[in-house]
């Protein structure tokens, strides 16, 4: 039996989420040697190493397992994984013929989801094993959150997957990473008059949330600041 002590230096599996236009893609663009998966297009504008849009899930599966035989990148960066999960969706309809997730009897659509989804996620892990990073950026979405033990309820952004309760999806990518890191614009509240009566948003830095909070998930394992400036 062998034991080791100390940190393990290893690559490193990130969910990067925030809303639209923050600039997930060309963060993500800044990790080492990174190579896209671009599931749907938006990378056209930016200077980086691309994969070809998938347009199934076999296609994408044999994209990462082109990664894992040829080692072309450091970090291999799916963006964004939303849209892979329709490609797994899209995989389950047509193994068993239906037209919507929702038409398998008792929830057993989702079953499937959660399963296909697993698998995918163990590829990804594997090429982690050979020291290759991944990056998977995410869209996000504002639900209304309502805690048992707590006085009203209260927005949430929480990962755009699995947009079904019974899915179990984001969950699973949440679990999966290493590092969950949400992004967002931070705004100021400036008081325009004396009596300081009367406020309005200003500013709208972008900033990166390393750490949990009861309006966003967020993860590390490196003790980073609870509040990172994007820049």
């Amino acid at each position: 039996m062998n034991i080791t002590r100390g940190k393990v230096a290893k690559a490193q599996k990130v969910v990067l989420y925030g809303p639209e236009g923050i600039g997930k893609s060309t963060f993500a663009s800044q990790f080492p040697d990174p190579l896209f998966i671009d599931t749907e297009g938006s990378t056209g504008n930016m200077d980086v190493a691309r994969l070809d849009k998938p347009t199934s899930l076999s296609f994408l599966q044999q994209q990462i397992e082109f990664v894992k035989q040829n080692r072309p990148c450091k970090t291999l960066v799916i963006d964004t994984i939303d849209w892979g999960e329709r490609l797994i969706v899209d995989f389950i309809l047509s193994r068993a013929d239906k037209k919507s997730i929702t038409n398998f009897g008792y929830g057993e659509g989702f079953i499937q989801l959660e399963e296909e989804f697993g698998r995918f996620l163990n590829k990804l892990s594997d090429l982690i094993e050979i020291g290759i990073n991944v990056v998977l950026t995410a869209h996000t979405k504002i639900t209304k959150f309502e805690q048992p033990d707590e006085m009203g309820a209260y927005d949430r952004w929480e990962l755009k997957l699995g947009n079904k309760t019974t899915a179990k999806t984001a969950a699973l990518t949440k679990e999966w990473a290493d590092m969950v890191l949400f992004m967002n614009y931070k705004t100021f509240s400036v008081a325009t008059d004396d009596k300081g009566k009367k406020f309005k948003g200003q500013g709208g830095e972008r900033v990166i949330y390393t750490t949990h909070h009861p309006a966003w998930d967020a993860k590390n394992r490196h003790n980073l600041p609870d509040e990172i400036p994007m820049d």
